[in-house]
């Protein structure tokens, strides 16, 4: 269920970021060099928002797949006793 709710919440922040980039393009102009600064920083930005999600992604499988190894470990005891 969380899982749902931070895929929710990094879609929206997405779209709103480029709904704002967007809006703010057309509807504040400004000189060439500052509008080049401007998106720079921001992706920059962007590129650490998916540098940390990529971070808590690699984080979330790590944490899954040891889950994973210590269930099977343990069915496996169950099963090797079951058959002794």
């Amino acid at each position: 269920m969380s899982n749902d709710n931070d895929s929710g919440f990094s879609s929206g922040f997405i779209i709103g970021g480029v709904f704002g980039l967007i809006g703010g393009l057309i509807f504040a102009p400004r000189p060439g060099e500052e509008t080049r600064a401007i998106l720079n920083e921001v992706s920059n930005e962007w590129r650490e928002r998916a540098r940390q999600l990529s971070d808590v992604a690699r984080d979330r499988i790590i944490d899954a797949t040891n889950e994973g190894r210590r269930v099977a470990e343990n069915l496996r005891e169950e099963f090797e006793e079951e058959l002794d």
